[in-house]
């Protein structure tokens, strides 16, 4: 730092020792001050508030709406006979099956075996049955090769009821019949 105030003071002295050249401006950063102009008085114009113009549209023409007018006019009648909904085939040996109301328990009490029957038919190798619960959910499913299940102790609940559900099935695993069902509930 001192070498540096050193030289400069060495550069002023050496400047101010030879001879005197009239010094030339050099541009700065810092604009130099000038004097401010004269305020002048500049006339203001008046301008005239803008008059409204009334604003003229044409007029839309009216729409039309459709409308039916009622008639008399009567539809002839057809001798073509409306179809009747399709009946499903049901095999004749379905008609005996159904759940065997006198042999099939309709309650059941927790921790003891349940068990349902019903009417075996022709045909049949083996039947599906399964438990529907609450919000027609189903819970259990599993078959039977005789006409009838026993449900093990620990299958239902206290205080609920079920649905309990069975079809027969074919040799080729089809349904044959439309399923039969019993309830069941706690006693």
């Amino acid at each position: 730092m001192k070498r540096i105030i050193g030289l400069l003071l060495f550069m002023l002295a050496a400047s101010g020792c030879g001879s005197q050249q009239p010094t030339e401006v050099l541009p700065t950063l810092m604009p130099t001050p000038q004097p401010a102009a004269a305020a002048t008085e500049t006339p203001v114009s008046t301008v005239a508030p803008p008059t409204q113009v009334p604003v003229d549209r044409p007029t839309l023409p009216p729409t039309w709406t459709p409308s039916v007018e009622p008639t008399n006019t009567l539809i002839p009648p057809t001798n073509t006979p409306l179809p009747l909904a399709t009946p499903i085939p049901t095999l004749v040996a379905c008609g005996p099956f159904d759940v065997d109301r006198d042999k099939s328990a309709s309650t059941f009490t927790v921790g003891t075996p349940t068990q349902v029957f019903w009417t075996p038919i022709q045909g049949a190798v083996r039947y599906r049955i399964f438990v529907i619960g609450d919000f027609n959910q189903e819970i259990f499913s599993d078959y039977a090769v005789d006409a009838s299940y026993t449900f093990k102790p620990d299958a239902f609940e206290a205080g609920k009821q079920y649905l309990w559900k069975v079809y027969p099935e074919d040799s080729l695993a089809r349904q044959m019949c439309f399923a039969v069902s019993g309830d069941l509930s706690s006693n």
